[in-house]
């Protein structure tokens, strides 16, 4: 078997790329060459720049087989099948590549979405945890849903199992409304409530919420809910917690520690701003039973930055 890279309409313009396959994209027997031409010529060099070029793979009868661009392709190299994203591919595959499927995934859902006011590029880390942990048959709180980009991925995981228990709560008027504008263009079926988790009076600039009993000058008042209200609100036991709320969950566990009762999933931003909140609120998981399952570095805090992402797991 050979494979090249390059346009086979020009002899001078393509290259055998089998050995940087053997050495570079190899593990477990399974060679995975990336879609994106951008990232192939990274590996393999670029014999014809400016041109969008394709692998052709060679097998030992000198039958050809071109693949384009926007596919990854895998080659078993014990039996020399060939798969693409557009076949099944099978699980030993998927087991080796994990994060490859999880890409594809997000890939295809975004195909089915739109969004207004922003892009569905930003708060792509979010999105990819939504991607590999939600199955579809959680009943799914969401702290912080600003426009919608991360709630539309979640609301279309769950409707295709024709599931709509899916709360998600933004506190900033003007982002809940754009949010429900996605939701609505996107015909996705979930609940806004455009409100603050919290026992406490809130007022609120821009990203900056505090804590207030008297109405502040700069300041706006923040619609509150508890947790109680909300679950009788929507009559949803929820199992799964989604946080992105710039810190708050710090308070909301003590103030409303029941939060936690059904909750068996937690994917979250550790965002807080004292490095003490974020101590105890992963106090407070352990003690419940939770345990990390995942995180991933990312954000400005350089008391977490090796974990700012994280997804804890009963």
């Amino acid at each position: 078997m050979l494979i090249k890279y390059g346009l086979i309409s020009s002899n001078v313009n393509i290259i055998d790329i089998t050995q940087t396959c053997y050495t570079k994209l190899i593990k477990e027997g399974i060679i995975c060459i990336p879609s994106d031409d951008n990232i192939r010529a990274n590996y393999f060099t670029d014999p014809l720049f400016k041109f969008v070029k394709s692998i052709y793979i060679i097998d030992n009868e000198n039958q050809i087989k071109q693949y384009d661009h926007t596919q990854n392709i895998y080659i078993d190299t014990f039996t020399e099948s060939i798969y693409t994203d557009k076949d099944e591919i099978p699980k030993f595959i998927k087991d080796i590549y994990p994060a490859n499927m999880i890409l594809e995934k997000i890939s295809k859902i975004h195909q089915n979405l739109t969004i207004d006011f922003g892009t569905l590029d930003e708060e792509f880390p979010e999105q990819l945890m939504a991607v590999k942990y939600l199955t579809g048959n959680e009943k799914v709180l969401e702290i912080g849903g600003n426009i919608g980009r991360n709630s539309l991925v979640i609301s279309y995981i769950l409707n295709k199992n024709n599931n709509n228990n899916f709360v998600t709560m933004e506190c900033d008027t003007d982002s809940a409304n754009k949010l429900i504008h996605n939701r609505d263009i996107n015909k996705l079926d979930f609940f806004v409530e455009s409100s603050a988790l919290s026992k406490r009076k809130l007022v609120q600039k821009y990203w900056d919420t505090i804590v207030s009993d008297e109405d502040l000058e700069g300041y706006t008042r923040v619609s509150t809910i508890t947790f109680e209200e909300l679950t009788q609100k929507y009559n949803i036991d929820f199992d799964t917690l989604i946080l992105d709320c710039e810190g708050a969950f710090y308070y909301i566990l003590i103030d409303m520690p029941e939060i936690l009762t059904n909750i068996k999933l937690i994917i979250m931003e550790n965002d807080y701003v004292d490095v003490n909140h974020k101590n105890y609120v992963s106090d407070v998981l352990k003690n419940n039973g939770f345990s990390v399952d995942y995180e991933e570095k990312g954000g400005n805090w350089k008391f977490y930055y090796d974990n700012f992402y994280q997804v804890w797991k009963k």
